[in-house]
């Protein structure tokens, strides 16, 4: 099994713990809490007989009497899964069969049944079932080292525990990711992992040991010990980890160079592994491996070499929890103090080999946890961040719910009031319905009256024009005669010029047009004065040709007004259309008539 350099580069408790991520594993995915008050069967029943043996297990495995477990009831589930035929069954099956086996077998074995068990559980009424077995397979992939599939494993399982309310095995899971995260030193998310696994247990009404545990081996300070001791004391029947503890706390005293201490809680260790599990070699080498550190201190060097000797084949099975480089190094150690120099020369010799074949191993793992570390982390802000926007459209979502329900109040509110307004005023606006009635019949009185007056002027003032045009006419006609008179020698130039020059002035009289402005501008109010702002290039003939077409004269009474040709006056009107912008297909006379 892998590690890191913390195992050889930093002080005897981390050197301890690293070396042990392998079994804390297995403890993880094999040893259930002690209590089964809170027991409860998650899995869908599919056999009567298979679901009876199941809930026997599953009751053990909570109450952790695994050791209880018999062989044949095993046997017999695997049997009626295989003949059955059912997937799901044999699943199942094999699923157990990892369960209640998983301290004595290699993760390897285990790794590839749960596969298999994993590719029968299709159906999504069995997603408790998949969700177990992913959890089963994270644990040993863990042992292995592979981080990511241990990673999605777990992130798979999560919420399937979740949704079935199942805070045992959700807290574990959460304990089995924190561990992960401590395995390649992302010790903050590890931290908050055990702080969630914490809740889960205490939802579940589930002893703390475990959570003490983990917390201590997050821990470089002095607190350590006392969360151990915690683990100890609330460890009840969890053995795998009270031993994990009592080893523990018997190496912090080590490092004290407490050796009767280290010494004291050793033998506690060794207590509780007689009773639990006299034939766990890794245990009893655990154990051993930290009495050989108190019999050194202890400078009883017969003593210690005596237990090295017992435990050295152990450590060459349990070679990949890096046992066997400690036990070369006090092999050598020991020797060396008993004088025995070829024996002490071999041993350094087995030693440096086992550490550079330890610091190898180290080398080549830490690439997979910086690379598994990176990766993790990066999907860890991708989930932020989705987290982050799923929160802020829930804000959205309720910000448009208090405002759409504000709006609602506030709607009602001002329908109840104008309700109300409107009752009391409705006796009030009947009346003011008649009086209006009244109102406006006087104002169409008035208005009809007032057309009827603008209309008379219109006429007078196109009477006096039309007068004043004949007028201009005879006058003309005169001149015309006297010319043509004179032209004849019937009468003198100089009378001809005098006449025509008595015309002309009659002709060019300005006064004419001044009262003729005055007279309109009471009948056309700001007529001149809107055609003015429509077109501030208008001059005053312009205005004075639109003021005769707005009372309806044709053009050769306007030219006659103004003592020009038709022509001219056609050309007048050619200019005047530009002025005020007019398309072809306007008229002139009706634009007039609109201002």
């Amino acid at each position: 099994m892998s590690t890191d350099k913390r195992c050889l580069n930093r002080t005897p408790t981390r050197n301890h713990t690293c070396r042990l991520r392998g079994v804390l594993a297995v403890l993880l995915v094999g040893i259930l809490p002690m209590r089964s008050a809170a027991y409860k069967y998650f899995f869908r029943p599919i056999e009567p007989v298979c679901d009876s043996i199941a809930r026997v297990f599953s009751q053990l495995d909570y109450d952790n009497e695994r050791t209880r477990v018999n062989p044949a009831d095993l046997e017999r589930l695997g049997q009626i899964a295989r003949q059955n035929g059912h997937p799901q069954l044999r699943a199942r099956a094999l699923y157990w069969q990892v369960r209640m086996t998983q301290m004595g077998a290699q993760p390897s074995a285990c790794i590839k049944m749960l596969e298999e068990a994993l590719r029968l559980t299709t159906d999504t009424l069995y997603d408790y079932d998949r969700a177990c077995i992913q959890y089963q397979l994270a644990g040993n992939c863990d042992r292995m080292g592979e981080y990511m599939q241990t990673y999605e494993l777990l992130r798979q399982a999560i919420p399937v525990f979740q949704k079935y309310k199942d805070y045992y095995f959700l807290g574990n899971a959460y304990l089995l990711m924190g561990q992960l995260f401590l395995d390649i030193n992302y010790e903050e998310p590890a931290l908050e992992q055990i702080a969630l696994s914490r809740r889960s247990y205490e939802r579940a009404h589930y002893p703390l040991n475990r959570i003490y545990f983990f917390e201590a081996l997050a821990k470089h300070d002095d607190s350590s010990l006392a969360l151990y001791k915690k683990s100890v004391a609330t460890g009840d029947k969890d053995w795998g980890m009270t031993l994990q503890a009592l080893a523990s706390i018997s190496t912090i005293f080590l490092e004290r160079q407490q050796p009767d201490s280290a010494e004291y809680y050793c033998n506690q260790g060794f207590n509780v592994l007689h009773r639990q599990a006299p034939d766990n070699q890794f245990f009893y080498s655990l154990l051993a491996v930290n009495r050989v550190k108190v019999l050194y201190q202890q400078q009883r060097y017969d003593a210690a070499l005596e237990v090295l000797r017992t435990i050295e084949p152990f450590a060459k099975q349990l070679q990949g929890e890096r046992m066997l480089t400690t036990i070369c190094e006090y092999l050598w150690k020991v020797n060396d103090r008993l004088g025995r120099s070829d024996d002490a020369y071999k041993y350094l010799n087995r030693y440096q080999e086992e550490y550079e074949r330890t610091q190898q191993e180290i080398r080549r793992s830490d690439i997979p946890k910086t690379q598994a570390r990176e990766a993790i982390a990066r999907q860890q802000d991708q989930i932020q961040l989705l987290q982050k926007d799923a929160e802020l459209s829930r804000n959205y979502l309720y910000v448009a719910l208090l405002v759409a329900l504000v709006i609602l109040i506030t709607a009602l509110a001002l329908f109840f009031y104008f309700r109300q307004r409107v009752r009391m005023h409705h006796q009030e606006n009947r009346e003011l319905q008649k009086s209006l009635e009244q109102e406006a019949l006087i104002y169409n009185m008035n208005r009809q009256n007032f057309e009827n007056d603008i209309k008379q002027k219109d006429c007078e003032i196109s009477s006096s024009t039309l007068l004043l045009a004949n007028k201009n006419e005879v006058l003309q006609q005169l001149s015309d005669i006297t010319r043509r008179f004179s032209d004849e020698g019937k009468i003198p130039r100089e009378y001809v010029q005098q006449v025509n020059n008595v015309i002309g002035d009659s002709l060019r009289n300005d006064d004419e047009w001044s009262r003729f402005k005055l007279h309109f501008d009471s009948v056309h109010p700001d007529f001149f004065v809107k055609l003015k702002q429509q077109s501030p290039d208008l001059t005053e003939n312009d205005l004075r040709l639109c003021a005769y077409i707005r009372i309806g004269m044709r053009a050769k009474q306007i030219a006659e007004m103004l003592s020009v040709t038709p022509d001219s006056v056609n050309t007048a009107r050619y200019r005047l259309r530009k002025k005020l912008g007019l398309s072809k297909g306007q008229s002139l006379d009706d634009h007039i008539r609109q201002v």
